[in-house]
């Protein structure tokens, strides 16, 4: 189950002119400077980028508003080594003070973030001011959006948070009282199939298809270019029969994908799994070989925790419905793609964050009301910080010291300092929303007290690249029959394409011939490593290549994969789009959810908060999502609303 790595092969026909016309806008900062391939010299680092790059290690970013913020940018990268590298204390003193006042201030302008200032908004309307801080250049944390500009077409791909459920019209929950506000619409229509043009099936969203229903749509596992079938299409459809695996191998695994049996073992099931990382319920509850475990590393690790099975809390498996967690995920045949209830806006769910950001501040977005509108007009960053917004948003906005004016528990007020701009400024709170991961969090807020620090030091992240290809055809994938796969050998374990969905004249082509975004998932898990360790080497191997190191590794795996069945990467690639997440996602180990020994869980003590200051990232429901990110972000505004 080990995947060979290659060297990277650098391509040296496609010339500085192609950037200019923008007729191959991926073609990577090997390009910027010359003719002449790329070369990692002092010289050459130097000079200016050109053109539409930000910098040699953010690359190309796409056009439109989202073209400056795809992923963790270099402008967000330099702004978190301030905090790393400077005396905070020095800045703080020397920072300037703004008179600023707000009833609450919340750092972070992800889904978090938004979800507090949606409570904020729904408690008092027009009557106190709230200011959200964001370090980047756009709002929406990892709910943004790629978009290309390809032969006539404009292709939208996720950054990110992607996939999401329809709730119920009727619910009381958080998310449907949010679509009922913000005219998120209950009912989508796709693209039909149509099996003259394609008998490919194509799922609605960029992750089923991994492991989940897999059964359903046309996935082909990748085993390498020089195996003796180098694509296997669609195994779990024949039992895995096909595949070059030991017999006894393809057994186990149809025995953990039937998940019929129960290894429960105690009182209460949740917190039983949570006692064992998810390598020990594979192996020593289930009995099976550790390639099993091999085969589910990276399932887990792109859809939860980052880290492979060995460091992941079993419980985390649960919420995936993984096997033997008796959460009992099953093929249904009978249900049609929309039965499943698993869709993707064009972009990802940064359609949802805009209907909030909307609906907050009115003129944020140009344009009326209306889904399509909204989900496409471009943005009026001028309004959004206006100072006749009851809520204000304040992009580029880092901050690097939070502390109460005296003893949090006495104290009327919570300083904040920031940094934009090259400048240091301060402002004050009568409350504080910590809508930001605590791999942040803890180091710039000054007098956090030891037991949420103690806390903290069980929170550990993991990294994940996300890769938007935008190509002028598919017609490879439809040769192959596929529209995604498991890549067994080289870089990379996931990709897709999705069916799209219907949103008036911006609807997405769907047809071999013409364009489409391929989403490629890269998790960075190390198997036998612990969390802590799978995290910060992770991180290491994902920021420490340039975009140029990235693309040509993208294009040489891709030639490997698909050149057989027509793919030229010099004709078809229109576009390469990096978006590196350092923090992707929270990487829970046993006993994240439910304490060890009798002792709180991590979480629950992070939860309480202190004084004026409140904690509402994701991280603290153990699985990095948006519906779960604005729940903790509505709880924390609540809380904090007591101090105002």
């Amino acid at each position: 189950m080990s995947k060979k790595k290659g060297k990277p092969k650098f391509l040296s026909n496609i010339t500085r002119r192609d950037f200019i016309a923008g007729s191959l806008v991926g073609a990577g900062s090997a390009l910027l400077y010359a003719n002449a391939p790329w070369s990692i010299s002092n010289s050459r680092r130097k000079q200016n980028p050109i053109g539409v790059f930000n910098d040699p290690w953010t690359g190309f970013g796409g056009v439109g508003d989202y073209g400056v913020s795809n992923g963790n940018v270099a402008s967000t990268r330099d702004a978190a080594h301030l905090i790393r590298d400077t005396d905070i204390k020095e800045l703080v003193q020397t920072a300037e003070k703004t008179n600023e006042e707000y009833d609450m201030v919340i750092i972070g302008g992800g889904f978090s973030g938004i979800g507090a200032a949606y409570e904020f908004n729904k408690a008092y309307g027009d009557t106190k001011k709230c200011l959200i801080l964001e370090n980047h250049p756009i709002f929406g944390g990892e709910a943004k959006l790629n978009e290309f500009d390809v032969d006539g077409y404009r292709i939208f791909a996720p950054q990110g948070s992607n996939d999401f459920g329809l709730p119920n019209k009727n619910d009381q929950s958080l998310i449907a009282e949010i679509y009922r506000n913000t005219g998120l619409p209950f009912e989508l229509k796709f693209v039909d199939k149509n099996p003259a043009i394609s008998k490919v099936d194509t799922p609605l969203d960029n992750y089923y298809g991994v492991f989940w229903e897999e059964e359903r749509y046309d996935t082909g596992y990748f085993m390498g270019k020089n195996a003796a079938d180098p694509w296997i299409i669609n195994p779990r459809k024949d039992k895995l029969t096909r595949m070059p695996w030991s017999n006894k191998f393809k057994a186990e695994l149809n025995r953990a994908f039937d998940d019929k049996e129960s290894h429960f073992k105690g009182d209460e099931l949740d917190t039983w799994l949570d006692s064992m990382t998810y390598k020990d319920l594979l192996e020593k509850e289930m009995k099976f070989s550790p390639k099993v475990t091999d085969y589910f590393d990276p399932i887990v690790a792109i859809s939860m925790g980052a880290v492979s099975c060995d460091a992941l809390s079993a419980y985390s498996a649960r919420q995936l419905e993984m096997p033997g967690t008796e959460a009992r995920y099953y093929y249904d045949s009978s249900k049609d793609d929309y039965d499943i209830g698993v869709f993707s806006y064009p972009g990802g769910n940064t359609a949802i964050f805009r209907h909030i950001i909307k609906y907050l501040i009115p003129n944020s977005i140009k344009g009326n009301n209306k889904f399509e509108s909204i989900l496409y007009n471009n943005i009026d960053f001028k309004a959004l910080d206006d100072k006749n917004n009851s809520i204000r948003m304040r992009l580029n906005s880092t901050a690097i010291d939070v502390h109460h004016q005296g003893d949090a528990g006495e104290s009327e007020y919570v300083t904040i300092t920031y940094y934009k701009d090259g400048k240091v400024k301060k402002l004050k709170a009568k409350s504080v929303v910590m809508g930001i991961g605590g791999w942040v969090a803890q180091n710039i807020i000054s007098d956090l007290p030891k037991p949420i620090i103690k806390a903290y030091d069980e929170f550990f992240h993991g990294p994940i690249l996300t890769v938007n290809v935008a190509v002028r055809n598919w017609r490879f994938l439809d040769k192959l029959g596929i529209s995604s796969g498991r890549i067994f050998e080289g870089f990379g374990d996931f990709f897709s394409i999705r069916r799209p969905m219907i949103t008036g004249k911006h609807t997405q082509p769907y047809h071999p011939d013409k364009p489409i975004a391929i989403t490629f998932y890269v998790p960075f898990h190390k198997p036998g490593y612990s969390v802590k360790e799978q995290g910060q080497l992770g991180r290491l191997e994902l920021l420490n290549k340039s975009y140029a190191e990235y693309e040509q590794i993208i294009v040489e795996q891709m030639t490997s994969m698909f050149a057989s069945s027509g793919f030229d990467a010099n004709r078809d690639i229109a576009g390469i789009i990096l978006n590196r997440w350092g923090h992707a996602y929270i990487s829970p180990q046993p006993g994240f959810h439910f304490g060890k020994n009798g002792n709180d869980a991590p979480r629950e003590i992070v939860r309480k908060g202190f004084g004026r200051i409140q904690f509402g990232h994701s991280e603290l429901s153990g699985y990095m999502s948006h519906t779960r990110a604005l729940n903790e972000g509505s709880r924390a505004a609540v809380d904090a609303m007591k101090s105002i």
